[in-house]
């Protein structure tokens, strides 16, 4: 049953006006002493909470609180959405509670301790960054998949920046960057079973009023290091989620032939030269395009080659 304290909070965030005491006291049927020391524990919590003469006026910040997530994120369908204020990684803790909840859920941390990457890089993980992981549990998906649902997240993120700045790109598979520099890292994790993934793990870590270290500042960015458009964290993530959630769905439907012209206008590694490191080696060619299985295509001297594994210079 929903505690009274996330009533109160529902009341808030659905009202554009002040709310009295005694309005929202008349509707849960409470004294307007209780809606005081609810609305001064919603306070200590971190939500912003206007108090004045008329009343009470919650006020969209970048906070990031449990329960305005929770009710944010019901409208996307993610009803579990875990908050804990610091983290060594959510894909890790994600991994350690997925058998027990029978749906998808998502896991948000507003620090990680030990963030990860790909090639099991670290990734810095500071206050003010958007770092979270949803844990998908789709009707059918082969282990072949995988690598298309990282290209696949890594452009719902690019769409949502786009929305707030022009100069998005994405380097494949699944780096974002803006005006050329890092801006956001994804980890795709699975569970399989007999060639069929049970689960996904979609890491993502976004960064937006998180400093970064100065020996990274020429590779690595956040939304306030550009001057771009601070968005509250929380309006974030919901636009992330909700959007990953339709482009998912039209992915079970119809695979990822609908993406393919977004993923490559947005794309720093095809139609472009490219240097990538695999392994000790380095391999340079033209970027063609995606594999069938979502594997770069490179051309050099007329010899087309797939690079399933590596990082590409930029």
């Amino acid at each position: 049953m929903e505690k009274t304290i996330d009533k109160i909070l529902g009341l808030l965030v659905d009202s554009k006006e002040y709310l009295s005491g005694e309005c929202i006291g008349e509707k849960l049927g409470i004294s307007r002493i209780a809606v005081n020391k609810h609305i001064k524990k919603l306070i200590s919590n971190g939500i912003d909470i206007e108090i004045g003469r008329k009343g009470y006026k919650y006020k969209d910040s970048d906070s990031l609180t449990v329960q305005t997530l929770s009710k944010k994120l019901l409208k996307s369908g993610i009803d579990i959405p875990i908050f804990i204020n610091e983290v060594e990684s959510t894909n890790t803790e994600v991994k350690k509670l997925y058998p027990e909840i029978n749906k998808d859920f998502l896991f948000v941390a507003p620090r990680q301790i030990s963030g990860r990457g790909r090639l099991d890089r670290t990734f810095v993980s500071g206050y003010g960054g958007v770092y979270m992981t949803l844990c998908y549990k789709p009707k059918k998906l082969l282990v072949s998949d995988s690598l298309k649902l990282v290209l696949l997240t890594g452009l719902a993120v690019a769409k949502v920046l786009k929305k707030y700045t022009e100069n998005v790109t994405i380097k494949w598979p699944n780096d974002v960057f803006v005006n050329g520099k890092k801006i956001c890292g994804i980890l795709l994790e699975s569970v399989i079973t007999e060639n069929i993934t049970e689960a996904v793990f979609l890491g993502i870590g976004v960064n937006i009023t998180n400093d970064i270290p100065k020996d990274l500042q020429s590779k690595a960015t956040s939304l306030k290091l550009e001057n771009l458009e601070l968005v509250p964290r929380e309006q974030l993530i919901c636009e992330i989620i909700e959007l990953l959630y339709q482009m998912l769905a039209l992915y079970q439907e119809k695979g990822f032939e609908p993406f393919i012209k977004e993923y490559t206008d947005l794309s720093i590694s095809i139609n472009h030269n490219v240097v990538v490191n695999v392994g000790d080696s380095k391999k340079s060619g033209f970027g063609m395009g995606l594999s069938e299985e979502g594997y770069l295509l490179i051309e050099n001297n007329g010899i087309i080659e797939k690079i399933i594994l590596g990082d590409i210079e930029v």
